[in-house]
């Protein structure tokens, strides 16, 4: 994947600036100072290079308008806006690079595919293995809804959803608003088949308590958990829609929400800076129980190992 460069790159910075309001971070950079190095960490996302830290202080709302750069900077290679994700909102270990209240990024059609497509290791760099959960927006009401039945009638469907993020940024270099500037380092999403749902309290209660787990390409289970006591769906839907509207947006039908991680992840690479050995097998599946009444609800990454350039 390559970013389309434009002789018009510095005018669009300007252009967007104007369009949100942008003000300069105390004088130490203009605004096309901060967007051409925006767009240079898009680009070096792209091509898996290492991205250089976001460094700049400046307020959090300002921090997703640069986002907002960012993304649009990797739409010719990565397609239209297909959802959003968050994470932060689970009882796990927290991310010190992420907001304390939570944080949201964008998917891109391009980032998004079928269940079982395969990936190769080389394709990811610092790329982890996450369970995740989603749902599917199915009605605009959800943009005025203020209780949970009424935010789980604008969701018309579940979506089993795994993804691997790939955070590659020069070492000590990554900050709270770099991590939301660079979009959680999304780099693919995988999605099953859609589970149908209802607005009714029965749904409310089989979400809020669904269990699931991993397991390899010989069915033999590598972690299970359960939502129950990990994290609401519905209220971190709350909390995105929220946040989204504080950004000027708004839910459309059709749009991917990814909640972010229920617990279970696996590194691809042995340079994990955590230090956590690699994943070995070649299948990460992701089963929900308790959604279906004829088997679990599944998503598939398929890692298909081969020779390939080396990782740094």
């Amino acid at each position: 994947m390559r970013l389309h460069q434009s002789r018009r790159s510095l005018y669009l910075v300007f252009c967007f600036c104007l369009l949100v309001g942008c003000e300069s971070t105390g004088g130490a950079a203009s605004e096309s100072d901060i967007g051409a190095e925006v767009e240079q960490m898009a680009s070096d996302f792209l091509e898996l290079r290492e991205m250089k830290g976001f460094l700049h202080d400046m307020p959090l709302a300002e921090a997703y308008r640069w986002q907002d750069y960012f993304v649009a900077s990797m739409q010719p290679a990565l397609g239209d806006v297909a959802g959003y994700k968050t994470g932060g909102h689970d009882p796990g270990p927290g991310f010190p690079t992420f907001p304390p209240g939570g944080i949201r990024a964008t998917l891109l059609a391009g980032t998004i595919h079928p269940s079982g497509t395969g990936i190769r290791p080389e394709q990811v760099v610092r790329g982890f293995l996450e369970a995740d959960f989603a749902f599917r927006v199915g009605d605009e009401s959800i943009n005025s809804a203020t209780t949970d039945l009424e935010i789980l009638a604008g969701l018309d469907a579940i979506i089993p959803f795994a993804e691997i993020p790939d955070p590659f940024y020069e070492q000590g270099s990554r900050t709270i608003n770099g991590t939301v500037v660079a979009n959680m380092s999304s780099r693919f999403a995988f999605v099953g088949e859609p589970v149908s749902i209802a607005a009714t309290d029965e749904w409310l209660r089989r979400i809020n308590n669904m269990k699931f787990a991993v397991l390899d390409e010989h069915d033999a289970e590598i972690a299970a958990g359960t939502m129950d006591g990990w994290y609401e769906p519905v209220k971190v839907v709350r909390w995105l829609r929220d946040q989204l509207q504080e950004s000027g947006k708004v839910l459309r039908k059709g749009q991917i929400l990814s909640l972010g991680n229920i617990g279970i992840i696996r590194q691809i690479h042995a340079n994990a800076p955590n230090g956590e050995p690699p994943y070995e097998s070649n299948e990460f599946r992701l089963e929900y129980y308790g959604l279906r009444d004829d088997g679990p609800a599944t998503v598939t990454i398929r890692l298909e190992r081969q020779i390939g350039r080396p990782i740094p």
